[in-house]
């Protein structure tokens, strides 16, 4: 897929220069705005030739149909990949999109695959993943830096630690980040909103009669969601806390 990365003072801009480069009209190619434009900063998009296959532009139109509802000014790219199909959002309203601490970009992602894989077959289902100008990627690799900072601290200092209630998105990060460790594992405990997670050397458990490691490291908080996307379930089973 023939594609470029343009420039301009304004999304638009951008787009009508890539689109002159590539000689190419607006329906005949996919656009990407990967960063909208700033007092400091220009737009960048990503325009490529239209080579969508019909399944990426079914899920583009599933899509559409749910922000327009939701009446955000948003811009909607859809991508095939070997395992999933990645959704990527864009536009004027990312941060409404987006939600305080991603709790609205991780709810929508649960309803679009709850809707794209009813009476779907299992072997048919595939996985959607949703992103925001890269909010999901940069999130999970600053949870992913912070849980593993902390369990050196753990074992530097022999003390556990409480971190501050995070959402069910946020702990999930953490549990995997942690779930293979050597020498610490993750609890979650409370109700939510107020759920939190303790960090704990291994050799300071006391583990009770008939223990069940799995269920005790990763309660599962979103059975009731893997029940509505059972794609999910089963590649995000570390993932529940």
């Amino acid at each position: 897929m023939k594609s470029i990365e343009t420039t301009g003072k304004t999304a638009e801009q951008a787009i009508e220069l890539g689109l002159y480069k590539l000689g190419a009209k607006r329906d005949e190619v996919k656009i990407e705005i990967l960063k909208q434009a700033t007092l400091f900063d220009k737009a960048i998009v990503r325009i490529s030739l239209n080579t969508s296959s019909e399944e990426e532009n079914n899920i583009k139109e599933l899509v559409d149909k749910i922000l327009n509802l939701m009446d955000l000014d948003l811009e909607v790219y859809v991508e095939e990949r070997e395992n999933d199909f990645f959704v990527n959002i864009t536009g004027n309203d990312t941060a409404l999109f987006i939600g305080k601490r991603g709790e609205s970009i991780e709810e929508f992602q649960i309803l679009l695959n709850a809707i794209y894989n009813k009476d779907k077959a299992r072997d048919e289902m595939k996985r959607l993943t949703v992103d925001s100008n890269k909010y999901i990627e940069k999130r999970v690799e600053t949870l992913t830096r912070l849980a593993k900072k902390t369990a050196s601290n753990v074992i530097r200092s022999r003390r556990d630690f409480k971190f501050e209630p995070m959402n069910a998105y946020e702990r999930r990060i953490i549990h995997t980040a942690l779930s293979e460790h050597d020498k610490v594992v993750t609890e979650s405990y409370g109700n939510e909103p107020n759920r939190y997670i303790m960090v704990k050397l291994k050799t300071n458990l006391q583990k009770p009669k008939n223990y069940d490691e799995e269920k005790d490291y990763f309660e599962d908080d979103t059975i009731a969601e893997a029940e509505t996307t059972p794609i999910i379930d089963q590649e995000q089973r570390v993932d529940n806390d």
